[in-house]
């Protein structure tokens, strides 16, 4: 199983990722970063990933059958 750190780097690819906020204020959660650079929030809205503020772990690899 891959072991994911947290980091402030930000995503580069498009693929599945964990996400938490600067200060931890929600629990984590896991967004699909597109192709051209954007990740959908829990509430419906799209931002850029070069101007979320927080940390990032991925991307999450596809389960083996």
């Amino acid at each position: 199983m891959t072991q994911y750190h947290w980091s402030e780097v930000k995503p580069t690819k498009a693929g599945w990722y964990w996400f938490r906020g600067q200060i931890h204020e929600a629990d984590p959660f896991i967004v699909l970063v597109d192709d051209v650079g954007q990740f959908q929030w829990p509430d419906g809205g799209y931002q850029e990933v070069t101007l979320a503020k927080g940390e990032w772990a991925g991307p999450i690899e596809e389960p083996e059958e």
